[in-house]
């Protein structure tokens, strides 16, 4: 989620200006609290191209902020909004589902949160995203309902503007390990594909886009049985812009065979046409024989369950021979086992069984283990750890029961050896793990570049239009005001840059740390020369009291993270107040290494606990202002964990409102 932007202009407080206009100096004038906060709220809407929305269910009676009229593209003095007036806007695709999300969230006075695309009166498509919630509940249905309309409409464009570039495709495809091709309606032909796809296909990248101009072509690899339904959902996706997801075998030129899954989707332009299609395409080959193998392997033992079941008469017999371990119990007491189970316990024979008095030694969970013999025990297989006789772990899948044997009750335990399975089963739950954060590293670079880059921007292009088309009649004070803002957004977005390229970087799995001994007084003097003059500024007094102390570390890392937090520090630090960096050895920190802990504090505004624990969510975008309105992208900090991390350390952070702020990490000392 993008976090608020705030137009600065020196003097004093400014309306916020429309775009392509040049904000009107206005002086500022004492008013009561109230009319305060609803100026505040309403520059904040503008700002966010947010509008706030008040519903009477019952009646249909809707009252709107200011900021939604604007969204809707009409005028308050000429439109008197209520509920079936503001539905007639929204494009009749989207209806249908707008109004069954909003009967749905009446009728359990529950919240909701919907997407959808209007049109304006004068023609143009906007696309929105409303959220609301029951203000009070009385009756069976919800009676009023209070919420939010942001327009995202430029955020899409931006994000969608993104995705045409091919260098962060090929970033994506990296990181995720997918190959992608982009196929442009305009033109009618592929004007990208990775080199991915290529890997994927046994060719070279050159050879690759030679022998496939066009992704239509790609059905002639594609194995016979699927080949009519890949050529039909290609052929649909290019003519309709209908997205679709198909798995299917590829048959290489060296006359291997893979499983592939492929995935595409249509992309729009500002409004509403269909202008290119994209697709990922992902090697699923491994995964589908293990889930091959892992479904066999089940199916197999839970038949021979079920047979063992029905033919009690013989169960001595067939237990005999048996592939499955086979274990009757008396309480904890050994009384059979056949010699599969005394192979799964490493025991030379299934005497070395029957003499154990006691089965404690082989089991891990004693109360996983009993509960496979409770009469409500789950049905089916479950999966344990045994100890064989060598202390190895083993895993089984288990059925326990309770039968007669010898004409008394007995524990019958039925398992199979899954130790190979249960690593494998945990290496793709791992992997999948991996592929998420991946994905969330993903999704956070796209939102940061989507949404901040866009503000600065736009606020460089801005001044500069302005001094470009002004700068002759301007008086000299105006072109160096203008200036400075253009030297400030642009600023910003380097620094943003800067971060970007850091990260990925650091997310590359094979980009090595360049590490060397140090020494830290030095680089935190490096890394503060940049800064200084933000400090002075400010007002804000910055203390290099490291001493000297070295670590074993990559230099220009160590540089982003102290750029960082001293930035932070001056950031939320307000006049007279400082931004103080100490450094001391603390021992080993648990590891074989001694360490020492470096610690940033400022004497700023703090921050809450809630929102401290929030910091290296990467899943959500966490940031605030600083004491003069400065606003942060909320990557540096996890940019700073990753680095830190990587090299071995620990990254926490101390903070109280009021009382500042301390982040601290660990290095190693130089050796």
């Amino acid at each position: 989620m993008a976090s608020a932007r705030v137009t600065k202009f020196p003097g004093g407080p400014k309306s916020v200006p429309e775009q392509g206009q040049v904000a009107p100096e206005v002086a500022p004038v004492p008013a009561p609290a109230m009319v305060g906060d609803r100026r505040r709220i309403g520059v904040t809407e503008a700002v966010g191209d947010m509008g706030h929305f008040l519903w009477r269910v019952e009646t249909g009676q809707v009252s709107w902020s200011p900021q939604l009229f604007q969204i809707f593209g009409v005028r308050p003095a000429e439109f008197e909004p209520n509920f079936e007036r503001a539905v007639a806007f929204i494009h009749a695709d989207d209806q249908p589902v707008v109004r069954a999300e909003l009967d749905r969230a009446i009728g359990a006075k529950a919240s909701f949160e919907i997407d959808f695309r209007i049109i304006r009166p004068d023609g143009a498509i906007r696309h929105l995203i409303a959220c609301g919630q029951p203000e009070a509940e009385t009756g069976a249905r919800a009676g009023v309902m209070v919420g939010i309309v942001t327009d995202v409409t430029d955020a899409l464009s931006a994000v969608r503007a993104t995705q045409d570039r091919n260098e962060m495709l090929d970033l994506v495809a990296e990181v995720t390990h997918l190959g992608h091709w982009v196929w442009s309606a305009a033109d009618g032909h592929m004007t990208h594909c990775s080199d991915e796809l290529a890997r994927i296909h046994d060719m070279s990248p050159v050879v690759f886009k030679t022998r496939f101009p066009d992704p239509r072509a790609f059905a002639g690899v594609v194995a016979n049985r699927d080949r009519e339904a890949y050529r039909s959902a290609i052929e649909a996706a290019l003519t309709d812009a209908r997205a679709y997801r198909i798995d299917y075998e590829l048959e290489t030129r060296f006359g291997t065979t893979k499983h592939i899954r492929e995935i595409g989707q249509p992309i729009f332009d500002s409004i509403g046409r269909f202008s290119r299609f994209v697709a990922s395409v992902q090697d699923v080959t491994e995964t589908k024989r293990r889930e091959l193998l892992v479904a066999a392997a089940k199916t197999a033992l839970e038949a021979q369950t079920d047979a063992l079941k029905r033919s009690e008469t013989r169960f001595r017999d067939m237990i005999e021979g048996s592939i499955q371990g086979i274990l009757v119990m008396r309480g904890r007491r050994p009384l059979f086992a056949n010699h599969a189970f005394a192979r799964l316990i490493g025991a030379a024979a299934t005497e070395e069984v029957i003499a154990l008095d006691d089965i404690e030694p082989l089991v891990v969970n004693h109360t996983d283990f009993d509960a496979l013999f409770r009469p409500n025990a789950k049905a089916g297989l479950q999966r344990l750890a045994l100890r064989t006789i060598d202390r190895r772990t083993v895993w089984i899948d288990a059925v326990g029961r309770v039968a007669e044997w010898d004409g008394a009750p007995a524990r019958l335990l039925t398992a199979i050896d899954v130790t190979d399975r249960h690593a494998a089963e945990e290496a793709i739950r791992q992997k999948n793990a991996e592929l998420e954060q991946l994905n969330l590293q993903k999704d956070k670079l796209f939102s940061i570049i989507a949404h901040d880059l866009k503000g600065p921007f736009n606020g460089v292009l801005g001044f500069a239009g302005l001094l470009a088309a002004k700068a002759k009649s301007l008086p000299p004070e105006k072109n160096a005001e203008y200036a400075s803002l253009i030297y400030d957004a642009a600023t910003g977005v380097n620094d943003l840059l800067d971060n970007l390229l850091a990260w990925a970087s650091v997310q590359m799995r094979d980009a090595a740390l360049r590490t060397a001994n140090i020494s830290l007084s030095a680089v935190v003097d490096a890394s503060l020369y940049p800064l200084r003059a933000m400090g002075v500024e400010k007002g804000v007094e910055v203390n290099n009291r490291v001493g000297d102390l070295a670590v074993e570390a990559d230099e220009n890392m160590i540089r982003i993270v102290l750029r960082n937090l001293m930035s932070n520090g001056i950031k939320f630090t307000p006049a007279g107040g400082a931004v103080t960096i100490t450094a001391e050895q603390i021992g080993t920190g648990g590891g074989p290494r001694r360490m020492i802990e470096i610690s940033v504090r400022d004497s700023g505004v703090g921050m809450t606990p809630e929102f401290a624990a929030e910091l290296f969510n990467i899943g959500r975008k966490v940031s605030m202002a600083g004491t003069r309105g400065e606003r942060g992208t909320g990557l540096g900090l996890l940019l700073c964990r990753d680095i830190i991390a990587r090299h071995g350390g620990t990254f926490t952070v101390d903070s109280a409102v009021g009382r500042g702020t301390a982040f601290r990490f660990t290095l190693p000392v130089a050796l």
